[in-house]
């Protein structure tokens, strides 16, 4: 494994070639390495966002958390397991039930939060994670949030304002580098009833080229908030 295949395995999740960099990966010499071992569940994790079948969607996101934990067990202070456990552990979690997921907030948070202190000056992406994080948080109903202070031992708290910081950072850092980053810019003025501050962002979110769900997902409900607005 050299510095220049990870860079084009890089290149390929950035391409949406995720098929591609699947193949890629199982034809290396050293499959076994932390740096390959998040790669690859970050590779699956994103496959099952593309399949719309659920059997098979969730027994790849299973499998990506196997390689995310396997990552994170030979580098406990790597940044890109630390990102990507958290973010697999999140769905994962919510495949397993709502207490589940409860539970597993505070380790989601922390993860995400322990990137953030690895690499977050140069990686919008966790930037990103961490918004959504916050952001999910903040819009649960009062009866979740019962559930949650009854489950989760120490229950992790959060605002929009807060996503909204986490969504500019990443896009301070990176401009552009991930369509549902600016539909979650626009949602999150929405949120704070700043609606003359989230079209713009709406806008550049309906406007994105479609290359993967992820774009379509970003496209369909950007259009829609918009003729709301």
């Amino acid at each position: 494994m050299s510095a220049e295949e990870l860079k084009l395995l890089d290149e390929m999740f950035e391409n949406c070639e995720y098929q591609d960099s699947l193949d890629m990966i199982q034809k290396l010499s050293d499959q076994e390495s932390c740096e390959v071992k998040w790669r690859l569940a970050r590779t699956v994790f994103f496959l099952s966002k593309q399949s719309s079948v659920g059997d098979e969607k969730e027994a790849l996101v299973r499998q990506a958390f196997e390689h995310a934990e396997a990552a994170l067990e030979k580098d406990g202070d790597n940044f890109g397991a630390n990102k990507w456990y958290g973010a697999i552990l999140s769905e994962k979690s919510s495949l397993d039930g709502v207490t589940e997921r409860i539970k597993q907030l505070e380790n989601v948070q922390k993860h995400f939060q322990r990137a953030v202190s690895l690499n977050g000056d140069s990686d919008p992406g966790i930037w990103h994670m961490l918004g959504q994080f916050n952001y999910k948080l903040s819009e649960v109903n009062w009866i979740t949030r019962k559930l949650i202070n009854s489950v989760a031992p120490n229950p992790p708290t959060a605002s929009y304002a807060e996503a909204l910081e986490c969504f500019a950072k990443a896009e301070s850092i990176k401009p552009n580098f991930y369509a549902l980053n600016l539909l979650y810019l626009g949602k999150s003025h929405l949120a704070l009833k700043q609606s003359a501050e989230a079209k713009p962002w709406l806008e550049r979110a309906a406007a994105v080229e479609v290359r993967c769900e992820d774009d379509r997902i970003c496209r369909e409900e950007a259009t829609e908030l918009l003729k709301k607005l």
